[in-house]
């Protein structure tokens, strides 16, 4: 297994990022977050600073650096505005192209810089990547083999966002700590016990494991008890949904997106975006599911469930931030050991597989 200094050692960490996050495509976004005139995210990382803008219904990704002075042309990860910086209000055209006058233009020509780098961006169902390696052959439905697949039936069931903003929640810990907690649920019924353990998740083993490349899903099934059955009862709106598998899945596209239904009624989108050895920040959506031919009064019922929903789930990211935030500040104390993974944990054993085919770790 991987040592704890690999958790926290600087040198590590960047050949972590060029190796595994600035080698091929990363997820950057849903369609929906950029789906007006104007509307971007950015996508920063190591040393990749990175804009993907909506240029009149074309989605482009180009180098977030103006070329004037390298302010920063878009602030923010998520926003509306048109494609210019705001230090000298230098615009750029949808090709990348300073529209600025012939003195400046003359002299980006003869530095050979007279367009911002442009970066290839993939769509698959409702979810955006870019291919943040220009030298990568890779095309997306290669990256993802079989995933190509699951992510495309998967989102052809989701509606809309619950809330239109990201929810950024910064850890200080390490990226592979968060992928590593999101690879089992054998804590869900501790760490979980007021949010997951109610609804029937983290008491039974999990099923159908599908792997390919360095991408993972699994099944953890939803226990139907006497507190689910009323609940559901409540809540028969739900049974309109077009999705439905009775478990808590989850999926682990490599290298940076979690994915989580619960049960076709809820879906969670995580991005994550590593700062440093031990500060990660995860960006947040939640999507509500296709609910067909809802009544006046069952509309205003999803509402109100997804809103508390929003919170409900929520609440176990950060229950999960606490302790990753414990582990991290411990590492420093046992550097030279490595954890221990039991029997259901075998998803993290994999995941260290696949990092170390990339990585010379300590």
């Amino acid at each position: 297994m991987i040592k704890n200094i690999n958790y926290l050692d600087q040198e590590i960490f960047n050949l972590e990022m060029e190796n595994i996050h600035n080698s091929g495509w990363v997820f950057v976004c849903l369609k929906e977050q950029i789906s007006a005139e104007n509307d971007f995210v950015t996508y920063e990382i190591s040393k990749k600073s990175l804009v993907i803008q909506n240029f009149e219904g074309d989605i482009k990704c180009f180098e977030n650096i103006c070329q004037h002075r390298f302010n920063k042309i878009q602030t923010g990860y998520i926003g509306n505005s048109p494609f210019f910086c705001k230090y000298h209000a230098w615009t750029y055209d949808s090709n990348g192209k300073a529209l600025v006058n012939q003195s400046f233009t003359d002299q980006l020509i003869l530095e050979n810089r007279n367009c911002l780098k442009q970066y290839e961006v993939g769509i698959n169902g409702e979810f955006v990547f870019v291919k943040v390696n220009q030298d990568s052959k890779l095309s997306l439905k290669e990256h993802l083999g079989d995933f190509d697949q699951i992510l495309s039936n998967l989102s052809s069931y989701f509606d809309k966002q619950i809330s239109n903003e990201y929810t950024i929640i910064p850890h200080h810990a390490n990226w592979k700590l968060l992928v590593e907690n999101v690879l089992e649920c054998y804590h869900c019924s501790t760490v979980h016990k007021e949010t997951l353990v109610p609804i029937g998740i983290g008491t039974k083993k999990p099923e159908n494991h599908v792997t390919d490349r360095n991408h993972d899903m699994i099944d953890y099934p939803i226990r139907i008890g006497k507190q689910q059955k009323i609940r559901n009862e409540k809540l028969s709106f739900l049974n309109k949904r077009l999705f439905k598998h009775s478990s808590l899945r989850h999926i682990y596209v490599f290298p940076n997106l979690f994915i989580t239904s619960t049960d076709g009624i809820l879906f969670y989108i995580g991005k994550l975006n590593p700062q440093s050895p031990d500060n990660t920040d995860l960006l947040v959506s939640f999507v509500k599911p296709i609910l067909n031919d809802l009544t006046t009064k069952e509309a205003i019922l999803s509402n109100a469930f997804f809103n508390s929903s929003l919170d409900s789930s929520t609440k176990v990211i950060y229950e999960d931030k606490v302790i990753l935030e414990n582990i991290q500040k411990n590492l420093s104390m046992v550097e030279g050991l490595s954890q221990i993974f039991g029997d259901e944990e075998f998803r993290i054993e994999r995941f260290h597989d696949n990092v170390k085919r990339n990585v010379e770790y300590i």
